[in-house]
C-alpha cells in the first residue's frame, strides 16, 4: 500500500493552482484592461510599509521577467516562487522517473524562511523611511 504523506496533498493542489493562477494571467495580461494599482492602506493612513507592501508590484514585474524589479519591490515573492518551482520540478521528476537523488519534500522551514523575509524586509523599509526619509 502506498504510504500517504503531505506531498501527496501538497503536490496536487500546487498543480491545479498554478494552471489555474497561468490562467488567470493570460487573461489579465490579453483580456482585462489594465489599471492602476491599489495604494496601500496601511502606508496611506498611518505612513509606514506593511510586510505586504509591494507584493503585488513584485508579482508584476516577475510575470514581466523583470526579476531585479520584483526582488526591489518585495523580495518574498521571488523567494516563493523559486521555492514553489523547485517543489514542483523535483516532486514531478520523482513521480514520473522514480528518481530520488534530489527530492524536494513539503517542510514547514520553507514557510517560516519566507515570513522571516517577509519581515526583515518590513523592518529594513521602515528603517530606510523613518531614519532616513527614503521611500521605496
Amino acid at each position: 500500500m502506498k504510504e500517504k504523506n503531505l506531498d501527496n496533498y501538497i503536490y496536487p493542489t500546487l498543480i491545479i493552482t498554478s494552471i489555474l493562477l497561468s490562467l488567470l494571467v493570460v487573461c489579465y495580461n490579453y483580456f482585462i484592461p489594465h489599471t492602476p494599482i491599489a495604494s496601500c492602506f496601511i502606508y496611506k493612513n498611518f505612513g509606514i510599509y506593511c510586510p505586504g507592501c509591494g507584493c503585488t508590484r513584485a508579482f508584476l514585474s516577475l510575470l514581466n521577467f523583470d526579476i531585479i524589479d520584483s526582488f526591489c519591490y518585495n523580495p518574498t515573492v521571488l523567494y516563493a516562487v523559486i521555492i514553489l518551482l523547485i517543489y514542483i520540478i523535483s516532486q514531478t521528476i520523482d513521480r514520473i522517473f522514480k528518481h530520488k537523488k534530489f527530492i524536494m519534500p513539503y517542510s514547514n522551514i520553507y514557510l517560516y524562511i519566507g515570513i522571516a523575509i517577509l519581515f526583515l524586509n518590513c523592518l529594513f523599509r521602515n528603517f530606510l523611511l523613518i531614519i532616513y526619509n527614503i521611500k521605496l
